[in-house]
């Protein structure tokens, strides 16, 4: 006897497609006993307000929980980085839906305690731990407030409630958002402490958050898979994507190690399709060798490039530097914005600031870039 688990990636779903997974697709998702997916927004609620943050707001359709219901999902994470973005009441409306649709969710709540809660999933004589937490982004509980949100993964209480899970259930199942968006490899920070969760008790840890696949490993007689990409995006900046990503079943046998199986799909003309593994732009066994003797090395140069790449211009504008290779008349626009909108100007930029600084990723990468920087220096 055992249990399956189907777990993919992110999901967003603002067009409302009700056949957004291909019929094979489904079948898989539909036959395994536990389906879960990031459901990486909130659903549109009337009258809905963004809250203060800096990067894009996000909400999906108020359908899409319906059809991930039709798919076969019967559990969402909520702990991501968009789940808050329109604030309380779009969060509470989320949740209402899901149990509308009997949908189990983990990872999020309407306030601290149900943000942190975990679920023990018993079947065929087998009892599933499952929690759910993201980095520190705008949304994120990371202390008690009068309000809900999301659990942030370095909170003490995570390693706690694994330690709770593993007293009484045979497996523990971490899903973790987090991560640079948009490269293949998971920096030194996250991959140590997805090692620590392991080694408190977690058999299983699930990541997404960096939009592509990236590699897993066994380490002892756990299974980290890093980022398992995409599943479903179709926000403006990914209607146009493939999304190349892949899935995992996980099937959990009593005193036994867990198995898994790679699931491999893509979108087609907006739809979510099996493909075989030859049919995506990216090869595990590949992603899998960037963990190997060069890691070190290859997160060491990631740090540095996206340091100069990216951050440094970020951090420039954030306390209010003019940003390189402006036109002139961009120029004459930035000083003209900045003399005449002051108070904006400088609320945005302290947002920028927050969003840097609060975001456990972007922290972990600046702060080993400069350090080997000024090791260089």
């Amino acid at each position: 006897m055992s249990i399956k688990l189907f777990a993919c990636g992110d999901i967003v779903n603002t067009r409302s497609k009700k056949n957004f997974v291909n019929e094979e697709l489904k079948d898989i998702i539909q036959k395994a006993d536990i389906s879960i997916c990031n459901f990486e927004a909130p659903i549109e609620t009337k009258g809905m307000k963004p809250i203060k943050k800096a990067g894009p707001h996000v909400y999906q359709s108020k359908e899409s929980i319906e059809y991930l219901r039709n798919v076969g999902f019967n559990y969402v994470s909520l702990a991501n980085n968009h789940i808050y973005d329109y604030g309380q009441e779009a969060l509470e409306n989320t949740i209402k839906e899901l149990k509308k649709y009997d949908i189990d969710f983990v990872g999020a709540g309407i306030d601290f305690d149900e943000a942190y809660s975990t679920k023990i999933i018993e079947k065929n004589g087998i009892k599933i731990g499952l929690l759910s937490a993201c980095e520190n982004e705008f949304g994120c509980l990371y202390e008690k407030k009068m309000r809900g949100g999301y659990a942030w993964i370095l909170h003490p209480i995570i390693e706690d409630r694994i330690k709770e899970l593993k007293k009484t259930c045979d497996f523990v199942v971490l899903v973790a958002h987090a991560g640079i968006e948009n490269i293949e490899v998971p920096i030194k920070e996250w991959r140590d402490r997805y090692k620590r969760f392991c080694d408190v008790g977690v058999d299983v840890i699930i990541g997404h958050h960096p939009h592509v696949p990236q590699g897993y490993e066994k380490y002892n007689k756990s299974l980290i898979f890093y980022s398992l990409g995409n599943f479903y995006f179709d926000t403006a900046g990914f209607e146009n994507k493939s999304d190349d990503s892949f899935s995992v079943i996980l099937e959990f046998k009593k005193d036994s190690n867990v198995k898994y199986k790679i699931v491999y799909h893509k979108k087609k003309d907006g739809q979510t399709c099996l493909v075989n593994k030859n049919e995506v732009g990216f090869d595990l066994v590949y992603l899998n060798s960037f963990l190997g003797e060069r890691y070190k090395k290859l997160n060491d140069e990631i740090s540095i490039r996206l340091f100069y790449q990216y951050y440094y211009d970020y951090y420039k504008i954030a306390v209010g530097g003019l940003p390189k290779n402006l036109s002139p008349m961009s120029k004459i626009k930035f000083i003209i914005k900045k003399i005449f909108f002051k108070n904006k100007d400088i609320t945005n930029r302290n947002l920028l600031l927050l969003h840097n600084i609060r975001i456990d990723s972007h922290r972990f990468l600046v702060q080993r870039a400069l350090s080997l920087i000024s090791e260089e220096e």
